[in-house]
Order: C-alpha cells, then structure tokens, then sequence
C-alpha cells in the first residue's frame, strides 16, 4: 500500500488537530483540484483550447515557460488517482469540468469523447464510494468565446455559460453538487486587473498589450455574476425550485482575512473591514443581497456596471452553499505618513488609494503576519481563517459555508528535493492549525459544513507553473510515469478523517 512507503512512525507533531470532535457528526473532508492543473492531454480526444492554452504559451508569461499541456496527465491517470483518494479514505473531492473538452468552441457540437471521459471519471468515482463536487468554471474559458467576443468582457458569455452549465447537468444527472465559479476574485482580478493570468490583460503596457485595469474587472465580474444566476436559474428549473437537500449548488471565492494594523485605531477598523468588503462582499453580496455593497458603488461610481431589477431578483439567493477559499492573511490601515496607500492588491479595481495593506506590522519589516511558505505571499495565519468565517456568517446571515480550498506549498529550502517534499512537516502543521480554526468558527456558531484541501496532487500551479508544490501526494516531473508519492501529510490527513469519522 502506497501509505505504507512512509512508515507508520509517530511524530510529536503529528498529533491530530486538537478540538477534531467539536465538528459536527457528518462534517465533510476532502480534496480538491482544478481541470487545467491536472487533466493534460491538452489537445486529445477533440479538447479545444482555452484561454491557458493560449496564455502559458506566450514567452514570459508563466515560470519557465510552463504550460497544462501534460500537467499531471489524470486523463490518462485518473482511475490509479482516484485510488489514491480511496485509500486515503476520502469521501468527497471537488474538481473541474474542462469547458473546452466538452465544448471545444464553447458552445455548438458537444465533444463525444469529452462526454466519456468525464462519465468514466464519474462512474470511477462513484465505485470507490467518492462523492464528486464539480466546478463548471475553474479560469479555462474556450479561446474560441474569446476570440469571438472578448470572452468574460461581452454580455454573450452569459447564455453561453447558462447553456454550458445546462448541458453539464443533464450530461451527468448522477452529479448533485454543484458549484458555478471558482475564485472569480482572482481569475478577474489576474486575469483583467494584474494581467498576470489569463487572459493577460491590464493598463500596464509593459506587461499587457491590452486592457484597462480599473474598468474590466467591473465589467467581467458583471459578467459573472449574471452567467452564475443564469446558471443557477437553468439548475432550479431543471432540478425543481426548491432542490432536494442531496442537489445543491454553489459559488465559492477567495480573499484573505483583514485585520487592523492598529487594533487601538478607528480608522484602520474601518479600513479593514472595507477591505474585506472590496475582496468577499464583491461577488458575494450579489448572490445573497442581489447588489453590489454600498463601498463598491461608492468607490467605482460610474464605472460599475448595474443590475436591472430583473437580474437583482435572479441573484438574490442564488446558491445554497458557499464556498470559502482561504490561505492567508493581511493587515490593512488607513494610508497615513508612514504608512503609505497599496496600489494595488490582487487586481482589485478603484482602491482609490484608501487601504495601506501589509504583510507585517513593524515599519521595518518585522511581525510578520504569519510563518512564510514557498510562495511570496503566503504566510500561515489560521486564526484568519476563523474570523473569515465568522465575518461571512454575521454578513450573510447564516449560510451553509464550505471551506472549499485550503493549503500551502513549503519553504523553498523544505522542497529542494523529493524526500524533503515528501516528508512535508511544514504542511502537516498548516492543515491541522487551519482544521482547529475551522471547528473554532463551529463552535462559535458559524454553519460550516465541509473543508477541502488543497490540493491532492502537486499540478500546475497557473503562472508558478510546476515551480510551487500544494499537494499531498507528491508528482516527480523527471519520472516519464509521473509518479505518485502519497506526502506525510496524505498519511497524517487520512489519519484525521478516520478519526473523525470513527467519533
């Protein structure tokens, strides 16, 4: 058994996350993992490219120039993954349908040999007593809408996604949760504000030939935002108005936690919290509220697309869980002299220099907000994670929350080579940290039903390329089988799911 490879030896801090049984009987774990960063096969079997495609291939644009065209070949690998996923003893795992293998131009002739494989995927899943919660939309927008029409940045997109989405869940009625975007925070931010993701366009033209990086965003996320309530309307009235518990659908995003730099301050309070609204409220407040939040309004004027009544009342309770992504935290102040205003953060549009955001508290550097992992900004800060929960449950009056997403990669020096990767101490103590911080939100009321780590296999890491490793189960790119090695970590999560479902 693979698990056996890495011994059954004890380690002082392997201990299981210490408030475990305060979940609640019937709490989901799982894993999670997107199309791109896994599948590969990239032009096989009548898959049309999307806008990674396109995007990892341009020079410069992704670390060494790598691109999804192999990832980690689950295509081809799936059923030895998802025994992996077995053995582990997962019971649920979140993953993506790739648009463009099923519709390789986005919309028209359905792909047959896309159709099969995701069945195959699905029907492996289902033996293995796996439950799949499946993405429509994880970044791969079909190059072909964005050569049409400009992709997220045309009102066509909206039909054409409710079509897609409508097509999927008839496709595969044995699916009944599902969630309409993943982190459209980033994938607008990045993609329209920052530039640094597909579709790679911004204001700055050293880095993007085209764009306008305090426009776009607003109006891609408009976007989205009217493709989710479509999406969501096309699922209702397939499934009934009201879906049985079992049939659900969600939209998950991403943000960090903001806490005031100076706790004693009004201001940076203030600050904080605006903040949290410009990340979370952004695309959470429509499918709750059915509006943007009064601060977006305030800060992006009239450069902020409006809902029609008639769409308010389509957003407006669109979903039946939500999902949370979260990795790290943020201190964030009112600018003043010493601390001067962020200009930007994560894409984010109309800052309008009113948010000093920081990594650590000291002018000079020091209290960092966190222990540092491998990427530049992640720093572990679990007690983020609670108030996160805790900010979106006072917010939105309860929800069905799902942490969807949570992991890190390790210190650069603790990946150097596979035995350190895999003996991945580092990650072993963010997943437990993170898991207490969640039951710590349950037991302070906050509805939160499931936690999914990201991610089960190291994949391609979007412009990080194969450079950052999140998995439990380690990938060696060098081996032409791209061989799995289940990490310390897999061992040490398997270990608290069957704890914590033997309670």
């Amino acid at each position: 058994r693979r698990l056996a490879e890495l011994g059954r030896r004890r380690y002082l801090d392997d201990a299981l996350p210490a408030n475990l049984m305060d979940l609640p009987a019937g709490f989901e774990f799982g894993t999670a993992t997107a199309a791109y960063q896994i599948e590969g096969a990239a032009a096989t079997h009548g898959r049309g490219p999307s806008i990674w495609d396109a995007f990892s291939h341009l020079p410069g644009r992704t670390h060494g120039g790598d691109t999804g065209d192999v990832a980690d070949d689950f295509y081809h690998q799936f059923e030895s993954d998802i025994a992996i996923l077995e053995e582990l003893g997962i019971k649920t795992y979140r993953m993506s349908l790739s648009w463009s293998r099923l519709f390789p131009e986005g919309r028209g002739e359905l792909n047959a040999e896309g159709v099969a494989f995701y069945t195959d995927v699905f029907a492996a899943l289902r033996s293995a007593g796996v439950e799949p919660l499946v993405t429509l939309y994880h970044w791969d927008l079909p190059q072909a809408l964005d050569d049409a029409y400009g992709g997220w940045l045309s009102r066509n997109v909206v039909d054409d996604f409710a079509e897609y989405a409508d097509a999927a869940f008839g496709l595969f009625p044995n699916v009944t949760r599902w969630t309409t975007f993943n982190e459209p925070l980033t994938f607008v931010g990045e993609g329209y504000g920052d530039g640094v993701h597909a579709p790679g366009r911004c204001s700055d033209r050293s880095r993007c030939a085209k764009g306008d990086s305090e426009r776009e965003p607003l109006v891609a996320a408009h976007h989205v935002l009217l493709a989710h309530a479509a999406a969501v309307g096309k699922f209702r009235r397939r499934f009934g108005g009201t879906t049985a518990p079992r049939r659900r659908i969600s939209i998950v995003n991403c943000g960090w936690m903001a806490w005031p730099l100076r706790a004693e301050s009004p201001g940076d309070v203030a600050a904080a919290d605006s903040f949290l609204e410009a990340q979370w409220a952004w695309f959470l407040d429509p499918v709750v509220f059915g509006d943007y939040p009064a601060s977006l309004k305030t800060r992006a004027g009239a450069d902020l697309p409006r809902f029609t009544a008639a769409e308010q009342k389509a957003l407006a309770g669109s979903f039946d869980e939500l999902g949370v992504n979260y990795y790290t935290a943020r201190y964030v102040a009112r600018p003043d002299a010493e601390h001067p205003a962020t200009a930007a953060a994560e894409g984010i549009p109309k800052l309008n220099n009113l948010y000093h955001v920081a990594m650590y508290r000291g002018l000079a550097g020091e209290e960092l907000i966190g222990a540092k992992a491998g990427s530049p900004w992640l720093f572990s800060a679990p007690p983020g994670l609670r108030d996160v929960l805790l900010w979106l449950d006072a917010r939105y009056d309860r929800p069905v929350l799902m942490v969807t997403e949570n992991g890190c990669d390790q210190p650069a020096a603790l990946d150097l080579t596979e035995a350190l990767a895999v003996d991945d101490a580092f990650r072993v103590n963010y997943i437990r940290q993170h898991i207490e911080s969640v039951a710590e939100a349950v037991a302070l009321g906050a509805d939160v039903r499931a936690y999914f780590a990201w991610s089960l296999l190291d994949n391609y890491e979007w412009a990080d390329g194969y450079a950052k490793r999140f998995g439990l189960v380690y990938v060696d790119y060098a081996s032409p089988a791209l061989t799995r090695t289940p990490k310390r970590s897999a061992r040490w999560y398997a270990e608290t799911v069957a704890a914590h479902a033997a309670a």
